[in-house]
């Protein structure tokens, strides 16, 4: 009986205490319904499309946070809130370096408002401005390579425009980068001249003038795969698990795949009869996605492309140029094994290797691998393509 009692006590006791501790901690959210003071000591650092703001809280000891309210040229009205820790707040999104009247508030934790106090900002030249006037434009196989700078890795997108069948302009392309330079590319497009459109827009909308050019995008083709063909040459390895030089050649991403052998050790190479010579513009191939997923069963990584028109029979590399050096790189960044939605639709897509405009005509090409992304010495995909011009 008396440990009875003692039980009815103690949870009594838990259900008072909890009950207390409800009470205070809605205690201390109580609307006194009384305004903060304003925000004092207002200093302004203007920034690149932006505006740091440094303040003095008010005495008020129930202040929550600060918000900063202002508006666009469009008339859009925005808002920063920062909590009462902070001294300072960001206002960001500007789209030019016109002067901008920001109001800072003081809230309390009861949602009482205080008065604003006004202060003038002039941001530097936003970064989508300093991109727009980075870009560098040039003809290349099948379309334009766009260039571009971007310093402070600004998250922007990029886009081409070009005129449609009824001579209306529309997007033919988006890059989404923040990547401090690089250049990206416009493909698929017909050899004839046509006036391009480039713009960059930021994460708020905002959009830079527009770079006009008039280029004519060099003649390229799909080479056709029936004419290629392996070639065995004594330093190049093996053929295991079912794979077959020839069935990368057979227009299937899902279908024949070439699998290098045991034996096989890094780097090494395959060899091919392209059946015709060309001045190569692109080579394209594509992963197999079964047993681990893409970037993960002995694709390959850093590999090399070489080209020749008589090769030596002796498997050496006499006689042979390389074209270009490449890595691929997957856009999530993440480990081996570790996959997002980008890193398959990448994967689904292609993997693109860009021939230089100054690479020779060809017909033998030699893809060596140096690397795969398992780390170990097999190498394997399921299908690849070449893109050229074979009439030049």
């Amino acid at each position: 009986m008396k440990r009875l009692i003692n039980r009815l006590f103690i949870g009594m006791l838990v259900v008072m205490t909890t009950q207390a501790c409800k009470e205070s901690e809605t205690s201390t959210i109580v609307n006194d319904g009384v305004a903060p003071g304003p925000v004092t000591g207002l200093t302004v650092t203007n920034l690149s499309g932006a505006a740091t703001i440094k303040y003095n809280l008010p005495s008020d000891p129930d202040v929550l946070y600060v918000k900063a309210v202002y508006k666009t040229k469009q008339g859009i009205e925005r808002e920063t809130k920062v909590s009462y820790y902070n001294n300072t707040i960001t206002v960001v999104g500007f789209a030019d370096t016109d002067g901008y009247e920001v109001k800072l508030y003081a809230i309390d934790k009861g949602g009482n408002t205080s008065q604003p106090t006004s202060v003038t900002v002039n941001p530097l030249m936003p970064p989508f401005r300093i991109i727009r006037n980075s870009l560098g434009v040039i003809s290349n196989f099948g379309g334009i390579d766009v260039s571009f700078e971007n310093a402070t890795q600004a998250d922007v997108a990029i886009v081409v425009i070009a005129p449609n069948a009824l001579g209306d302009y529309t997007a033919v392309n988006t890059n989404y980068t923040t990547l401090k330079k690089g250049v990206f590319y416009t493909r698929d497009l017909k050899a004839e001249e046509t006036k391009f459109g480039i713009y960059v827009r930021d994460r708020w909308g905002n959009i830079s003038d527009t770079l006009q050019t008039t280029l004519t995008p060099i003649y390229e083709e799909r080479l056709d795969r029936k004419l290629m063909k392996g070639i065995s040459l004594p330093s190049d390895p093996g053929l295991a698990y079912g794979g077959s030089l020839n069935g990368v050649f057979d227009g299937s991403v899902t279908g024949g795949t070439y699998h290098s052998n045991d034996a096989a050790r890094m780097p090494q190479q395959f060899t091919y009869d392209m059946g015709v010579t060309a001045k190569l513009s692109r080579l394209a191939w594509w992963m197999r996605p079964d047993g681990g997923g893409y970037y993960a069963i002995h694709a390959p990584r850093k590999i090399e492309i070489w080209g020749s028109n008589a090769p030596n029979p002796d498997g050496s590399y006499d006689g042979w140029t390389k074209l270009v050096d490449y890595e691929q790189i997957k856009p999530s960044g993440l480990p081996v094994g570790q996959l997002t939605t980008a890193d398959n639709d990448a994967a689904k897509a292609g993997e693109t290797v860009l021939i230089p405009l100054d690479a020779p005509k060809v017909r033998y090409i030699r893809f060596k691998t140096l690397t795969n992304w398992s780390g170990g010495t097999y190498v394997c995909f399921y299908e690849l393509a070449m893109w050229g011009n074979p009439k030049q």
